[in-house]
């Protein structure tokens, strides 16, 4: 999640909707493929909802979110294996991980800097390591000209993972509802990738 100047009180209803909610599905699909934990990257980590998930299972993590109101909600989760930084994706110098996990935050990124991150992320993973990702579709509810964020298609997304092996490409699109219950058209991509083991 990127929080934009101004957006604090937004982002901080957004924390209180958000932070007893469960791990999301594909970041415990990615976490299931390994057989021992490693360290892993949570962009946009918001409540914590992904990294006390991965903390529970013993995983060292790096909980990244540009939002301060994520980083207080992060600090209940106060632990020798977490790494809280205050930064957006796109000035973020990543590190080497296992597993990079970025649900419902790479859309925020403005379009000036979309693929480039995406890129350094992805180029982030160790040999094996596993990526698990939400894109926004082109048909999303917010995709409309005041909003600088990034939609993709399939193969916009298929084209940032070039060289990993696709594990999931899943395209949902219906109407649902955001954190905070307001009504919205969702076209998302849930994507999990893996780098090859030369």
């Amino acid at each position: 999640m990127g929080a934009k100047p101004g957006d604090e009180a937004r982002w901080r209803k957004f924390m209180a909707a958000t932070i007893r909610q469960p791990p999301w599905p594909g970041l415990v699909r990615a976490a299931d493929m390994f057989e021992t934990p490693g360290e892993a990257l949570d962009v946009g980590a918001g409540a914590g909802r992904d990294t006390a998930y991965l903390l529970s299972r013993g995983w060292r993590v790096t909980a990244l979110d540009s939002s301060p109101s994520a980083a207080e909600a992060l600090e209940r989760l106060a632990h020798s294996n977490l790494q809280v930084v205050v930064a957006a994706a796109q000035d973020f110098p990543p590190s080497d991980y296992d597993l990079v996990n970025a649900q419902f935050s790479l859309p925020f990124i403005p379009r000036d800097h979309f693929e480039a991150t995406v890129r350094r992320l992805r180029d982030s993973l160790r040999e094996g390591g596993v990526v698990a990702a939400t894109f926004f579709g082109k048909r999303d509810g917010w995709n409309v000209p005041e909003n600088n964020l990034s939609f993709s298609t399939r193969a916009d997304v298929e084209g940032m993972f070039t060289g990993l092996d696709l594990i999931e490409l899943t395209e949902v699109e219906e109407d649902g509802y955001t954190a905070d219950g307001s009504p919205k058209h969702w076209h998302v991509f849930h994507l999990v990738a893996r780098h090859r083991v030369d």
